[in-house]
């Protein structure tokens, strides 16, 4: 024989499967929007920065500043003149720094000409697979138990007593398990003094 006590688990399934659900739409959603936004952000930005370097190469030369040669004060180091080609859309990012060749003070060492080309700013064309899909995982309960079952055991039973030359106690508890669970309690208690 088994007892059956009920388990309301598949409420509890039920409530967590439908705000999952909830949360998954909720959340889809907020992606795709921010997924918009950064796309045409980003790709408005492009147009303007496109727009500005084309106007700005068409109407202006690459700039070049020659600097100097110049000497630093206390450590008697001297710098050789160099140039700084600029692109022409922006006093930003330098396009090349050339070096003539010099000899460093003191020594027998001498560093040859350079010329350090640097990559120019670009923004590359952002690509967003419109498929792409990015989602939680699925909640799904594996079965639903809507009974816990325990097996039927027998009988359990207790007694206790005690006596004295005053009180006497008597106690007896029995919980039977076998179609059903029953439990008995009994207690009595006798004295030789009325208010015991």
């Amino acid at each position: 024989h088994r007892h059956s006590i009920t388990n309301p688990l598949a409420v509890l399934y039920e409530f967590i499967s439908q705000s999952i659900k909830s949360f998954d739409r909720h959340f889809e959603k907020a992606r795709n929007n921010a997924l918009d936004y950064v796309t045409k952000s980003y790709n408005e930005t492009k147009i303007k920065f496109d727009k500005y370097k084309a106007e700005k190469s068409h109407d202006e030369l690459p700039k070049t500043f020659q600097i100097p040669g110049y000497t630093v004060p206390v450590v008697n180091v001297e710098v050789s003149p160099f140039t700084i080609e600029m692109s022409a859309f922006g006093y930003v990012f330098p396009k090349a720094v050339s070096m003539p060749s010099f000899t460093i003070l003191g020594s027998d060492i001498r560093v040859p000409s350079y010329t350090l080309m640097l990559p120019s700013l670009e923004l590359p064309v952002l690509h967003v697979p419109r498929n792409l899909k990015v989602s939680l995982p699925d909640f799904k309960e594996l079965c639903t138990i809507s009974h816990i079952f325990i097996p039927a055991m027998g009988n359990i039973t207790y007694d206790f007593s005690f006596k004295s030359s005053v009180i006497t106690l008597n106690t007896n508890a029995e919980l039977f398990n076998q179609s059903d669970i029953v439990a008995h309690l009994l207690s009595s208690s006798s004295s030789v003094i009325d208010t015991l």
